[in-house]
């Protein structure tokens, strides 16, 4: 299972509405740290030109 599901399952099943907010947090922070980590590793990437045949 994704990380962000566990957080949601716990998120859904916890009582105190303090609790439910910090795992909801907590799930977009880990999905906003992906994102950045998705487009930092792409800048790296050079595209390959095409050439004209």
């Amino acid at each position: 299972m994704k990380p962000t599901s566990l957080i949601g399952i716990a998120s859904a099943l916890a009582s105190s509405r303090k609790l439910k907010l910090a795992l909801v947090g907590m799930q977009f922070a880990y999905l906003g740290y992906k994102l950045i980590q998705s487009k930092e590793s792409g800048k790296g990437r050079k595209k390959r030109k095409k050439l004209k045949g």
